[in-house]
């Protein structure tokens, strides 16, 4: 091989070495950064993406904002975070006025902390199913039927109510006046802001005087009792509990 030959090979080699040296030392990194940053930028469009619709939902629950705290102001108002009978006995006799009838008596029991209700569990029984009814007998003239037994409801509970935050407060309040309104006294109770749950109501009459001094007025009076409920907030629970 002649020298000159034996030169353009050496050169040739080198130019090769120096073509490789440049893509690993200097294309390759490049297109590896270019890789990189091309998969955060989809990283930060899809971030970005998920940002607008949360924004979009915040502003959507921000419209209906208004709607929700007056919603939580009349749940607040029907279960308060404290007693408030004060104020309770304020809306029985206003109610009292409204609808003519004269309070007697109101009788405020001791809060007692809620106790949850027990679920029975216990499959019903049902008929196998290989099992034949048997023909019932036609009814006589003279037999009488029977109502058919009411089934109770379906008990609800909730973890998030418990004796830590919830009581009930017995009430019972004794008014005088004729029946349509001694209803409408209901009526408007139930009406009012704060929940009273009626669970009981008994009535009788009672004779006094009259304005002229005989005897013999009857006087209609009516008792319901029933009970009224706080919740307390999560925070003063955790104060009272800390």
């Amino acid at each position: 091989m002649s020298r000159n030959r034996l030169m353009l090979v050496l050169a040739a080699v080198a130019a090769l070495a120096v073509a490789a040296g440049g893509f690993f030392l200097g294309v390759q990194p490049q297109l590896a950064r270019a890789a990189t940053a091309e998969a955060e930028t989809q990283s930060i469009s899809s971030a970005n993406q998920v940002t607008r619709s949360e924004i979009a939902r915040l502003r959507e629950q921000a419209r209906s904002l208004p709607k929700m705290q007056a919603t939580l102001a009349a749940l607040r108002a029907s279960v308060p975070a404290t007693g408030a009978t004060s104020a309770f006995i304020s809306q029985l006799n206003a109610t009292a006025d409204a609808t003519g009838v004269k309070v007697s008596t109101i009788t405020v029991g001791d809060a007692v902390a809620y106790t949850p209700p027990v679920v029975d569990s216990t499959p019903t029984a049902t008929a196998s199913a290989g099992a034949t009814p048997s023909a019932s007998p036609t009814p006589t003239p003279s037999a009488t039927a029977t109502a058919p037994t009411p089934t109770a409801p379906t008990l609800k509970t909730d973890s998030s109510i418990t004796a830590d935050n919830f009581s009930v407060i017995p009430i019972s309040v004794s008014v005088n006046g004729e029946f349509a309104q001694a209803l409408s006294f209901v009526r408007g109770v139930q009406s009012n802001p704060r929940l009273f749950l009626i669970d009981s109501i008994s009535s009788s009459i009672a004779t006094g005087n009259s304005a002229d001094g005989a005897t013999g007025t009857d006087s209609p009076s009516w008792t319901f009792s029933g009970s009224i409920y706080v919740l307390a907030d999560s925070t003063q629970v955790t104060s009272t509990n800390g």
